[in-house]
């Protein structure tokens, strides 16, 4: 059963061409198994060379050594169940790819924006379809201290992310609005809201509680609804006061194919918000 394809295939899963074949031989034998000595004899393969190579897919999995008799030693080498070993795989590498997108939410933007720390955007410079979203900001003398975008083919969207800079702001003066529009009509997916909304609060938290704000003892977010948008009241707690202040608010907006995620202090999240539903 020593095929081509079928051992091409098992390498994308983690096995070298020589564990393959192995695993492909033993496979054949069923429950049974098989010893080294056969083994060795129909692949062609040195006895020092696949004792290496059946510990190796003992390690990995594929295989377990089962001892039939002690004196003299002998050991029937069987394959484990193909079906069971590429289902766990794929479980592994589902779970590894999730870690890595939620490390993406969280760092990815952030990462971006360091890189482009000392590069000067202007609204000339920035996506000419958001152009209309950023003038009435920067007419107030906002700032852009940066834009980042991303394409996603697998979920169909485009995500384009502006940290702003307002006149006032506590605990500092930053805002953000960050626009995921999509290759559908997205008004009506509440589904698709609540994942937003849930993402942008566990990144707000994130961001706040690895922000150096001084005396910064606690943080809570609460659900609220802005001009019937759902969205979120952030809260923290500091040293001095030892009260609950609010440090600003944030919502998800959907319009058409787009979803408007916004937030900034309390002062300036209004201005942020009247600009979407406005523009």
């Amino acid at each position: 059963m020593v095929n081509e394809e079928y051992i091409q295939k098992l390498i994308q899963f983690g096995l070298t061409p020589e564990e393959a074949r192995v695993y492909l031989a033993l496979l054949e034998k069923g429950s049974n198994g098989d010893m080294v000595g056969r083994l060795k004899d129909n692949l062609e393969i040195g006895r020092t060379t696949i004792y290496g190579i059946l510990d190796r897919l003992i390690g990995k999995g594929w295989v377990e050594g089962i001892e039939v008799k002690k004196k003299p030693k002998r050991t029937h080498y069987v394959a484990n169940s193909p079906i069971k070993m590429l289902d766990k795989i794929i479980h592994k590498n589902e779970t590894e790819l999730k870690q890595l997108k939620d490390s993406y939410i969280f760092i990815g933007d952030n990462l971006e924006k360091i890189f482009q720390e000392k590069k000067e955007i202007i609204l000339e410079n920035v996506h000419p379809g958001f152009i209309k979203y950023l003038k009435p900001l920067i007419e107030r003398k906002w700032g852009i201290k940066s834009e980042v975008i991303e394409r996603s083919e697998s979920l169909s969207r485009t995500i384009f992310d502006y940290e702003l800079v307002a006149a006032k702001g506590f605990p500092t003066n930053d805002c953000g609005l960050i626009i995921f529009e999509y290759d559908r009509n997205i008004e009506t997916d509440e589904n698709l809201i609540k994942a937003a909304l849930a993402t942008y609060k566990s990144k707000t938290e994130y961001e706040i509680r690895n922000h150096d704000i001084p005396g910064f003892i606690d943080l809570k977010i609460e659900d609220a609804t802005f001009d019937g948008y759902v969205g979120a009241k952030v809260y923290i707690k500091e040293e001095i006061q030892r009260e609950w202040i609010l440090a600003g608010n944030e919502a998800v907006i959907p319009i058409k194919n787009r979803l408007f995620l916004i937030h900034g202090a309390e002062k300036n999240f209004p201005i942020l918000l009247n600009v979407i539903l406005k523009t």
